[in-house]
């Protein structure tokens, strides 16, 4: 080949040099894509992450929320945001509180700290009712005990305030069953001693009958004054403006009911 038919030097590395610049162009940007996926999983995995533990969180937090003095339980739900009706037992059923009770919390509380504010309100409620002697209701009080004793976090010494303050309920039961029951016993103590002034064909010991439902009725009276209470306002019937005695009304005696009836027009 002759000088003449050889190409320039510039030709013969100017093809190479464009094919080099060319392939070598892109190879810095994939790089650069490749090196930001780490990052971005990394990214990704952290928020799922953190996602995760507020929806945790929020779902171990409870509420209670008040509407015209009646009480439900919410419960987060798992998500950050949103809650739902608790009610795993009926103790965490809603119910209504009397005038002038109101929970000392209501945001966001854990679980045992759910139960301390609701175990207060049953006591607070049940003591209400057991300290209302006129219009409160053992019926009442005794569920709402019943309840604070069915959740989750409670201790022995809390279960024998309970136990203690059920026993309250009982008596005042008793204490409703004998309204009423002195005036019984007055006039109990009245036929007795008519009946032994007058004498008795078929019946004996009238007096002694007398003499021991008086002694029975003093002792009533004074167990009343011993546990603090009036027993005019207690033993006595709804003529005082107490409730109506439970127990049935005195049948007069055959004797009573004829000279009723002889001096009837």
């Amino acid at each position: 080949m002759s000088d003449a038919e050889k190409p320039p030097v510039e030709d013969l590395f100017s093809e190479e040099e464009s094919a080099l610049d060319t392939d070598a162009g892109p190879e810095p940007t994939r790089r650069s894509r490749g090196s930001l996926r780490p990052i971005i999983a990394a990214v990704g995995v952290i928020l799922l992450g953190l996602l995760w533990y507020v929806s945790s969180v929020h779902h171990t937090r409870f509420y209670l929320e008040v509407d015209d003095n009646r009480v439900s339980v919410e419960r987060g739900l798992y998500l950050p945001f949103g809650t739902s009706q608790y009610a795993p037992t009926t103790a965490y059923d809603a119910f209504k509180l009397p005038a002038g009770v109101a929970p000392e919390l209501t945001g966001a509380m854990t679980h045992q700290e759910l139960d301390r504010v609701l175990r207060d309100l049953f006591v607070r409620v049940a003591r209400k009712e057991i300290d209302d002697m006129e219009r409160g209701d053992p019926e009442r009080a005794e569920a709402m005990l019943l309840r604070a004793h069915k959740l989750r976090h409670t201790t022995a010494s809390e279960d024998r305030d309970l136990l203690d303050m059920l026993g309250d309920v009982s008596f005042r039961r008793g204490l409703r069953e004998v309204r009423g029951i002195q005036e019984r016993f007055d006039a109990a103590v009245r036929q007795f001693r008519m009946a032994a002034r007058r004498g008795s064909a078929r019946f004996q010991n009238a007096e002694q009958w007398a003499a021991a439902i008086a002694r029975q009725r003093d002792e009533v009276r004074q167990l009343a004054k011993t546990s603090g209470l009036d027993p005019d306002t207690f033993l006595m019937n709804a003529a005082q403006g107490n409730p109506p005695s439970l127990l049935p009304p005195m049948e007069p005696p055959p004797a009573a009911a004829a000279e009723a009836d002889a001096g009837a027009p």
